[in-house]
């Protein structure tokens, strides 16, 4: 080999080392927010993309792949509105804006708790009109959320999904907004309701109208400070600001369950029990379920709302009741416990 040959084979190593030397860094791994961000902006394939590996498999093993459609609720969004803008930083995760009505839809990053292999990420949505938050009561109970996180195959993949309710049912600001908002049409479970119209009664399970029932026994007890809480169903009708099914403050079955109060004692009634009976308690897997003035709701297995007001068990303490936060209205998947 000629001196000249072998210089130039070491200029060419020499050359390749420093190429490779200032060749930019690999990108770093994706967060659990981008992930997020392409759920929303992904459509179809991006939710996909970020379910869990055995949600995926029982999919395709199922010929079911075309379900991930549901979770491309963000393309609807996106549609219906003129602006829509997503942010992988920042306290705004993604913002829909109609010009026309001068409407604004927002969700906030309220925090983001990473932890080796998981990272829980706390949502916020905030509704604004010519640029002010509105105060919408209805829409606040069920205005934040924890998106559950976890890392498979070096993918950030959407674990789980709990709800936070935190009602002030002791702040009569409260009641005065309802109030408010139930004189000539307001914003009820996310529809507008207008003054003469036929009402949509909401869907739920009976645990969970049991719940918003108690909140109309606050109400109730807020408006009558004479008569404290009162133990005939009907007179909780006019507090009915959820748009439960007026079955239940009639005494009518309801989901093949039945609502009864009991426990008003004193004048004023400083307590109440409010139960959900299983008309066929027998049946298989019927369970009945109480609370009182506390808002812890409790359930029962033998079906019984008496023995749910003795000895009545804390659904998040049970492995029935994934999915029900206190006394959680929209029953969702419990969330985790503080680390």
């Amino acid at each position: 080999m000629s001196l000249r040959t072998a210089a130039l084979m070491f200029s060419l190593f020499v050359s390749t080392l420093l190429a490779a030397q200032t060749q930019a860094p690999a990108s770093p791994p994706q967060t659990a927010r981008q992930a997020l961000v392409e759920i929303i902006t992904g459509g179809q394939q991006g939710a996909m993309r970020h379910l869990t590996v055995e949600m995926q498999k029982s999919l395709q093993a199922d010929g079911k792949s075309d379900s991930a459609q549901e979770l491309a609720v963000f393309d609807q969004l996106k549609a219906s509105s003129s602006q829509f803008q997503v942010f992988e930083s920042g306290q705004v995760l993604f913002a829909a804006n109609d010009p026309k009505s001068n409407e604004k839809f927002e969700v906030h990053v309220d925090s983001d708790d990473l932890s080796d292999d998981t990272d829980n990420i706390d949502l916020s949505f905030h509704q604004f009109r010519d640029g002010v938050e509105q105060d919408v009561p209805y829409t606040a109970l069920l205005s934040r959320f924890t998106i559950g996180f976890k890392r498979q195959e070096n993918v950030w993949r959407l674990n789980e999904i709990s709800a936070n309710i935190k009602v002030p049912v002791g702040d009569p600001k409260l009641l005065k907004k309802i109030e408010e908002n139930s004189m000539g049409g307001g914003m009820i479970g996310g529809k507008l309701a207008v003054s003469g119209s036929k009402p949509e009664f909401r869907d739920m399970p009976p645990e969970s109208a049991l719940s918003l029932v108690a909140f109309a026994e606050s109400s109730f007890a807020s408006r009558h400070p004479e008569t404290g809480f009162t133990c005939t169903l009907a007179d909780l009708a006019e507090f009915n600001h959820f748009n439960l099914d007026a079955r239940i403050f009639s005494g009518e079955a309801y989901r093949g369950y039945k609502f009864a109060l009991s426990g008003c004692q004193g004048k004023p009634a400083g307590s109440f029990h409010l139960v959900a009976e299983p008309i066929s308690p027998a049946a298989p897997g019927t369970k009945a379920y109480c609370t009182d003035a506390t808002h812890n709701v409790r359930t029962s297995d033998d079906g019984r709302g008496s023995t749910c007001l003795i000895s009545g068990k804390s659904p998040r303490n049970s492995a029935d009741a994934e999915g029900t936060v206190g006394w959680d209205p929209i029953h969702v998947t419990k969330k985790p416990a503080p680390k």
